[in-house]
This record gives structure tokens, C-alpha cells and sequence, in this order.
């Protein structure tokens, strides 16, 4: 929301139209409950304007033949910069195994903030440190809040969906506060189920929940539940959209991808040239390219030597990647990218408590949820992600079990080639988020 004091010579006493402009990308926006107000005696008049969403905005009103504009900014929502940071710790932890990487920093930091949220004493301290979040509870909730509305946008060219759960024993003491906060800051919905009696009917039901908002995506997310799970908290995430600039079909060919400098593999590329988002650096070229809608993009970057991508990994920052990602900017670009599909799947507890979140797993205090003790025992991830000449399909889920506590254009197009391994993340350019990110070593899986 923002404040713009209009012309107090102008005829304010006329209907006026106002069209909300995104700087960046150019698209019309609704302006929402527009207000005009006089400053007290004074002949100046504001336009009090709510705002979709944070960006940089040029404002135009037009009032008869008369058009007047301003230009402001809304800064994003402080989660953004959490989950970010989040995502390069993670990626730094789940890289140091061989292969390709794939999960969606959004699905897990959402999880463990819902259980945060119930986290009291060294346990909440533990999970804020791992997760970056802010302190202030009321920024940190709305921040949730607005994310979790803005990612579930309809009217959009793209499929873009978040859900959050809990899945709680029948029965079980569970506060009432703890409850509502999920429910109203994460939209997370409430589910009775009967762990104690049948724990493999309550884990079928959460594997068809996770499996529904991923279109069918994501399988079997939970397994093996105790009869001693009290409570089950899960996020899911979905998307599916079409490159701006789709590839052709016809253009795709078999070359080789280059594993290391000296071992190669055979696997289908894709071409076109047009104008993308790019920059690069001493040590590695950076390619945006959008999706329809032009809220959602990928990211790719490529180290510029065959075997570069562990000096690049070195140097994953949260400055580094904010500074590459606003450094791009239009060029003509010789674009060359291998299609790719595969799926994940992370056990999370080693590498959470690696992280320095310990205590959850042992010595937990989660007395926001209930009186009863309770510890988490299960955190998993499993993501999937395909690459195509039409666009990208790409979902991912996180559960947390918690139990009884026992344990310009140039003439020349650049060329960005990307025939061996990089990095790669799926970026919502409205709140500046990192939905997915992953590394691509092997196109074949």
C-alpha cells in the first residue's frame, strides 16, 4: 500500500481512473480499494492505493484528458530473503552426495515454520537459526501469510498451487491457538486421523492428500508411521508452465553432455535464439529464461569450464545469487539446453540436525503444540522435475512426523551451451523467491 499526493490545482472532484503499471514487467495490475482523502484544511489530496503485490510500480491517473503518474516501490515480503538463504544451506548440504539435486526451499522452510510456530525454548531458537526467520512474530506470520495468497493466484497462464496440512491423532490434547495460527497464517488444513489404530490407513490418506495437490506427482510421501505419531505436518507444491519463447520440436538434437572432461553422454538438446535475461562473469554465464505470465522464471547458471561446478558451488551466497539475478539483463542469446526429468527423495533428519536443528529430533520442547512431549522423527522431502521444449513441470513435498518424544541486443548472440553439469532454480520474480533449485549433473538421472 502506498500514499501519493496528487496535483492540488487538478479537478479532484471528478471520477478518475488509475492503472497500476509493474515496472519490470511491464504488466497492468488492479489497483485495489482506492481511497482519495484530504490532508485536513489543506488543499492537498491523496490517493491511498493496496497494492497486489511488492514491486516497482508506475501509477497513472486519468482524470479526464488530464494523465498523471508516479512511480514507487514495495519492498517484498522479509520471508523471501529467509527461505532464500535456506535454500543455498540446504543445497550446500544435499550436494555433497554424487548426482543431480532437486527439492523446493519454499516446501520445507513452510514445514518446519508450521512447526516452529508450536517450538518453544532451544528448540524454536535452533529451527529460526537453521531457517533464517525473522523475529518479529507478526512479520513473520504475515509475511507466511501474504506468500501463501500470492503463490495461490488464479487466473494465471501457469499452474501454481501451495498447500500446508496437519494430520493430528484423534483425540490427541492439540492446542487450540496452535491450531488457528496455522490455520490462518499458513492455510494449513486441520485432519483427524487414527495413527494408534491403524497407522498405515492414516499414512495412505496423507500420501493421497500429497499425491492430489501434486497432480500426481509426488508418491507415497510418508511411510512406515508408528502407532506413536501424534501429529503429522505437510507442505505441498506444484507447478506447470510454458516457456515464453517455447522451444521448437523440430530444432531439438542428440549431442553429447559432458559428465567431466573426459566422459561424455548422448541426451536430446534444445535450441532457439531469441532475447533473454543474461550476464556473466569471470567464471560463469547466467541465462533467465521466463515463463508465460513473465511472474515465474528459470535461473541457470553455468560455470564456464566443463569440470567448474564445484568452484561455483564454493561460491553460492545469498549476495552472490541476488547479485547475479538482478545483474541480468536483455541480450541476444544462442540458447542451448539439454532436456531433463527426474525426482528426488531426501530423509532430512541428518541433515537438519547437520544444520544445527538437533534438539527437535531429541531433547524437543514443542509446547505450543501440546503439554504432552513430543519430538520429531521423520522429516522427508521428494520432489520431481521435467524440462521440455513447451515448458516445465515441477512439484515437491515435505512431511514432518512428530511423535511420542522417545527419540540490449548485440549483433553477435552470446552463447550460453549448457552441455555439462549446472545449477538451475524455478524463480517467482514478484516476491523474489526460490521455489526450486537444483543442480543438473546427469540429464539422463
Amino acid at each position: 500500500m502506498f500514499l501519493w499526493l496528487l496535483d492540488p490545482n487538478g479537478p479532484v472532484n471528478r471520477s478518475a481512473t488509475f492503472r497500476l503499471i509493474n515496472a519490470k514487467t511491464g504488466k497492468t495490475l488492479t489497483a485495489k480499494n482506492i481511497t482519495l482523502f484530504k490532508n485536513g484544511d489543506s488543499k492537498e489530496v491523496f490517493v491511498k492505493i493496496t497494492v497486489p503485490q511488492h514491486g516497482y510500480y508506475t501509477i497513472e491517473a486519468t482524470v479526464g484528458n488530464l494523465t498523471l503518474s508516479a512511480k514507487t516501490s514495495i519492498p517484498p515480503t522479509s520471508i523471501n530473503s529467509s527461505i532464500n538463504a535456506f535454500a543455498l544451506d540446504l543445497y550446500r548440504e544435499l550436494a555433497k552426495k554424487d548426482g543431480n539435486v532437486f527439492f523446493s526451499p519454499f516446501s520445507v522452510e513452510t514445514a518446519l515454520a508450521m512447526l516452529y510456530e508450536g517450538a518453544r525454548g532451544r528448540t524454536a531458537e535452533e529451527i529460526a537459526n537453521v531457517l533464517h526467520l525473522p523475529e518479529d512474530r507478526k512479520e513473520r506470520l504475515n509475511s507466511f501469510s501474504f506468500l501463501m495468497h500470492s503463490l495461490n493466484s488464479n487466473d494465471t497462464p501457469y499452474i501454481l498451487s501451495a498447500a500446508n496440512a496437519l494430520w493430528v491423532q484423534e483425540g490427541y490434547p492439540i492446542k487450540k491457538d496452535y491450531v488457528e495460527t496455522i490455520g490462518t497464517y499458513y492455510l494449513g488444513e486441520l485432519h483427524i486421523l487414527n495413527f494408534m489404530g491403524n497407522p498405515k490407513e492414516a499414512g495412505e490418506r496423507i500420501n493421497r492428500w500429497a499425491e492430489e495437490k501434486t497432480n500426481g506427482r509426488i508418491k507415497n510421501l510418508v511411510e512406515g508411521l508408528s502407532p506413536n505419531t501424534r501429529l503429522v505436518l505437510t507442505n505441498a507444491v506444484y507447478f506447470k508452465a510454458n516457456w515464453s519463447h517455447r522451444f521448437d520440436p523440430a530444432k531439438t538434437y542428440n549431442d553429447t553432455f559432458f559428465l567431466s572432461e573426459m566422459r561424455g553422454i548422448v541426451v536430446s538438446f534444445m535450441e532457439q535464439v531469441g532475447i533473454f535475461n543474461y550476464d556473466e562473469g569471470d567464471s560463469f554465464q547466467a541465462l533467465e529464461m521466463p515463463y508465460e505470465g513473465d511472474r515465474l522464471s528459470m535461473v541457470l547458471i553455468l560455470p564456464k569450464k566443463i569440470n567448474g561446478l564445484e568452484e561455483l558451488e564454493a561460491n553460492l551466497t545469498p549476495q552472490f545469487l541476488e547479485g547475479v539475478i538482478k545483474s541480468l539483463n536483455p541480450e541476444k542469446v544462442e540458447v542451448t539446453v539439454p532436456k531433463f526429468r527426474f525426482g528426488a527423495s531426501y530423509k532430512l533428519r541428518d541433515v537438519l540436525m547437520e544444520m544445527g536443528m538437533k534438539s527437535a529430533f531429541t531433547n524437543a520442547d514443542f509446547s505450543g503444540i501440546s503439554d504432552e512431549p513430543l519430538a520429531v522423527s521423520q522429516a522427508v522431502h521428494k520432489s520431481f522435475i521435467s524440462v521440455a521444449e513447451n515448458g516445465t513441470e515441477a512439484a515437491a513435498a515435505t512431511a514432518v512426523t512428530l511423535t511420542l518424544a522417545a527419540p540490449v541486443e548485440s549483433e553477435k548472440p552470446k552463447v550460453f551451451d549448457a552441455n555439462h553439469p549446472f545449477i538451475f532454480l524455478i524463480y517467482d520474480r514478484e516476491t523474489e523467491t526460490v521455489l526450486f533449485m537444483g543442480r543438473l549433473v546427469n540429464p539422463k538421472g
